[in-house]
């Protein structure tokens, strides 16, 4: 098959990590050939290896990477941030939640570092359609409350800046606050609202503690 023929082919899948199993397919080739014609496509800068017996086109974009790296999983934090608008940043990690522990990626000047989560706490992701193929992104509440969480993987100020100019569901926003079951992102989640002019007072009383916790702990 032609290069420009099988690049092609690749495009119009939905998909856009492939095993070596899938490429033999496509080209109607045993497995060793196919290594070997994976091979030169890599060399020739057509081809990106992912990870043993995975690969993808060169230039694919990060968040249809991040997709296609584990199952079932979500990209969320600042990289979710930065697909919604609310930030100029385009991280160079890329945090995907999963339900399973995974090495860390690396392809070309891109990191794809994934987060673990319970199984209660994953939740609130959507499939979307991008540059023609289907990503597993967090909805805005949700990697709100994820960053709320854990906020080494997205700054703050991030967040409040998020909330400052999102439209986000409130209604939705402290159902998901409440379902991470943590008194921390409650009480750092009621002050960013609070700062952004949204009483929450009787929405989150009764789930909070006395104790003293930091709005942002890397500080």
């Amino acid at each position: 098959m032609r290069t420009l023929d099988f690049i092609e082919t690749l495009k119009r899948f939905e998909k856009a990590v492939f095993t070596t199993t899938d490429i033999a397919k496509i080209i109607n080739k045993d497995k060793k050939y196919t290594r070997l014609y994976l091979l030169r496509l890599k060399n020739r800068g057509v081809m990106w290896r992912i990870e043993r017996g995975k690969y993808a086109l060169k230039n694919t974009h990060p968040f249809i990477l991040a997709s296609n790296l584990i199952f079932p999983s979500y990209i969320s934090f600042l990289a979710a941030l930065s697909y919604y608008g609310f930030t100029s940043q385009m991280p160079r990690i890329i945090y995907v939640v999963a339900l399973k522990a995974k090495r860390d990626v690396n392809i070309d000047d891109c990191a794809f570092k994934f987060v673990k989560f319970k199984k209660e706490r994953f939740f609130g992701y959507k499939r979307e359609v991008f540059q023609g193929k289907f990503i597993f992104i967090a909805e805005l509440e949700k990697l709100i409350v994820d960053s709320l969480f854990l906020p080494k993987y997205c700054p703050i100020d991030e967040i409040f800046n998020g909330i400052r100019e999102a439209g986000f569901d409130l209604n939705k926003l402290l159902e998901y606050g409440i379902k991470m079951n943590s008194i921390v992102v409650l009480k750092r989640l009621g002050y960013l609202l609070d700062l952004r002019g949204f009483d929450t007072y009787d929405e989150l009383k009764g789930k909070l503690n006395n104790k003293f916790d930091l709005l942002n702990p890397l500080l």
